[in-house]
């Protein structure tokens, strides 16, 4: 039986990562054979957790790739029950849609969590071939620094540079659509 795919997605500071925990916590509950990976570019805070804004973190593997990700490990249903991958946003767009399609053939879950748009409002790629794949769908909000309502979006605090800036508060915040403008 093939595996399910779960997709996590929101802007910055939405909780993103702690759903993911809450996933992760519930497998090991469970007794599951699980593997955490994320990308090696995500150093914000730990090159081998991930770690939410908050401090809460649990191990994980720090991929390269996806070639070395599959040194790594072996993905058998024998082996590992469900794989969490987070900032899939900075994941290769061909190469992990390609590769969570043959984790999920071989009976493995999935639960994917990242940024759906950058702070530019674009939709990610990678973000979006895997909504557009999943099982289940989460968007979460965070709240706006403005005002406090519902943010759905990324506020770059300064202007221009790369579409990919690895950082934390002190690059971006939470914006309603009222507060937000791309940049």
């Amino acid at each position: 039986m093939r595996g399910k795919l779960e997709t996590i997605v929101g802007a910055m500071f939405a909780g993103k990562t702690s759903e993911l925990l809450k996933r992760i916590l519930w497998a090991k509950h469970q007794d599951k054979k699980i593997i955490v990976m994320k990308p090696n570019i995500d150093n914000r805070y730990s090159n081998q957790k991930i770690i939410t804004h908050n401090d809460l973190s649990h191990d994980c593997y720090p991929m390269i790739n996806w070639k070395t990700a599959l040194e790594e490990f072996e993905f058998k249903k024998n082996k590992v029950d469900v794989v969490f991958l987070d900032e899939i946003q900075f994941m290769d767009t061909k190469d992990t849609i390609t590769n969570v399609e043959n984790i999920l053939n071989q009976g493995i879950d999935v639960v994917c969590a990242g940024l759906d748009q950058d702070s530019r409002g674009k939709p990610w790629e990678t973000s979006s071939m895997l909504l557009g794949l999943s099982d289940k769908i989460l968007k979460i909000y965070g709240f706006c620094n403005v005002c406090g309502i519902e943010a759905t979006k990324t506020f770059r605090k300064t202007e221009g540079g790369e579409r990919t800036k690895v950082g934390a508060s002190n690059i971006y915040e939470p914006r309603c659509l009222k507060h937000w403008e791309p940049r």
